[in-house]
C-alpha cells in the first residue's frame, strides 16, 4: 500500500472514529435504530456518498456489533428503507444490518 493509500485511511478512521464520539457524547448515537455493515471498508466508503437527506452517519463499525476495523452505517427505522433502495440502485453491498435492542444490535434478515 503506498503512503497515499495509508494517509488516507488513517485519516478517514480519524474522521469516522470522531464522529462516533461525538455521537455518543452528545446522546445521538441512541437515536437510530439501525446499522448496517459492510463487506469491505472501500464499500462502506463508498456508500457514504448516498447518505445526503437522510438521517444516516458513517461511523466505524460500532464495538456492539464487533470489535475490529470497518464502516457502518446508523440509520432510523423512518429512512432505513429509502437508503436501502439507493444502495440496491447504485450497487453498494451490504454484509449486515443490525436492529438496536437496547445498549446492543442483534442481526436482522430482510
Amino acid at each position: 500500500m503506498a503512503l497515499g493509500e495509508k494517509l488516507f485511511f488513517i485519516l478517514t478512521g480519524i474522521r469516522l472514529h470522531g464522529k462516533e464520539f461525538w455521537l455518543r457524547v452528545t446522546g445521538k448515537f441512541n437515536t437510530y435504530d439501525y446499522c448496517l455493515a459492510f463487506p469491505t471498508i472501500p464499500e462502506g466508503l463508498r456508500a457514504e456518498k448516498y447518505l445526503k437527506g437522510l438521517n444516516a452517519i458513517s461511523i466505524p463499525i460500532p464495538n456492539e456489533i464487533f470489535e475490529g476495523c470497518g464502516v457502518g452505517i446508523l440509520v432510523t427505522e423512518n429512512d432505513l428503507d429509502k437508503l436501502m433502495e439507493r444502495f440496491e440502485k447504485e450497487g453498494i453491498h451490504i454484509s449486515g444490518i443490525f436492529k438496536r435492542e437496547g445498549k446492543t444490535f442483534k442481526e436482522v434478515k430482510r
